[in-house]
């Protein structure tokens, strides 16, 4: 079944909308549509929010309707969200900065720096329209979303929904493409984790995939925001708050501005994702196909069993491991925390549910 998207360059001066059933048509119909003049095997295409070079059809198929998407040849660079976030705001606040020196001055600062200049579009905000909420109430807070997000709340559930999905196909890629799946025993490997998968998914889908962390009117024990919707750093990984007293807060309901920015906040994993988390996955897997299931509840080592499906959703998806952040805090190297094989005994599985 054939699905509507939007489509633009890398200039996004002309956006198009594209309805189809695979990436092999979007990609043709977005280069003719696009006036490209290269072949569409040269093209490729990413998301435009967060930069996700969408590379087969099971992503696509995640991604929901009208999507925006941005079409690049290979010779062309992605733009980075910090900087085109940062042009938009520069064409809609001249009167903060002025081109050519201004400009300039901003993009041959240091990361820390050009915060400080994002502090000023939020210090002037206007206040009054913080706690609006429809589309019809703050009308410019809405530009450049979809027509069906009505309100702020919507919109910013959107936004936690679309992390939740990216963290499940990170993790479904890795482990869809590991030589664990692909080249399984008598397909044992490849039905671990095709069922791992299903059930994941349908623990995402019962907590209609965490949106209430950026919603406001959410239950106070869910959110990560005030009841205004300010969100304030947690600070480094191994760490219990941010170093930088109160310079980290953001309130993304404000503005336009604020909700751009806050893009570049992350959700960082405490227990990394890829680096701990994905490889002990593979390792319950594999303990599992050697008939050497060790279950955490009982502590006793079973021939059969399987794999504790809850502990990973908790470590990959919840804010037992996830720790919302400035950019500034989101350290990107190595982490000393790690996961753990977490396998239950069939005996132990069935008396939890």
């Amino acid at each position: 079944m054939k699905k509507g998207y939007k489509v633009t360059d890398v200039k996004r001066e002309k956006k198009i909308g594209v309805a189809a059933e695979n990436l092999k048509e979007l990609i043709e119909k977005s280069c003719q549509k696009l006036s490209f003049n290269v072949s569409c095997a040269e093209c490729r295409l990413f998301v435009a929010e967060d930069g996700t070079q969408v590379d087969d059809d099971d992503y696509l198929a995640t991604l929901p309707p009208q999507t925006l998407f941005i079409l690049l040849t290979k010779k062309q660079k992605m733009v980075t969200d910090f900087d085109f976030y940062y042009n938009l705001i520069r064409s809609s606040k001249k009167d903060y900065i002025d081109t050519g020196f201004a400009a300039k001055e901003f993009l041959n600062t240091n990361i820390r720096d050009k915060f400080k200049v994002f502090q000023k579009y939020i210090a002037a905000a206007d206040d009054a329209k913080t706690l609006l909420s429809d589309r019809s109430e703050d009308p410019n807070w809405f530009e450049g979303l979809e027509l069906s997000e009505k309100t702020k709340e919507q919109s910013m559930c959107k936004r936690a929904k679309e992390r939740m999905r990216g963290y499940y196909y990170k993790t479904k890629t890795a482990l869809k493409s590991s030589d664990f799946y692909v080249h399984s025993k008598n397909g044992q490997g490849k039905r671990l984790i095709d069922q791992f998968l299903i059930e994941l998914q349908k623990k995402l889908e019962s907590n209609n995939y965490n949106g209430s962390y950026f919603n406001r009117k959410d239950h106070s024990d869910y959110r990560l925001c005030s009841d205004s919707g300010l969100f304030q750093c947690g600070g480094l990984w191994n760490i219990d708050k941010c170093s930088y007293n109160r310079e980290h807060v953001i309130n993304p309901y404000r503005s336009r501005e604020e909700r751009i920015i806050f893009q570049t906040w992350n959700l960082d994993h405490k227990i990394e994702l890829s680096r701990s988390i994905i490889p002990s996955i593979f390792k319950a897997f594999e303990a599992l196909q050697l008939g050497n299931c060790f279950c955490i509840n009982c502590e006793e080592n079973h021939s059969v069993g399987n794999i504790d499906t809850d502990r990973y959703y908790l470590q990959i998806f919840t804010r037992d491991n996830l720790k919302l952040v400035h950019i500034v805090c989101h350290y990107k190297g190595k982490h000393d925390a790690t996961s753990d094989v977490y396998t239950v005994c069939k005996a132990c599985s069935k008396e939890r549910f």
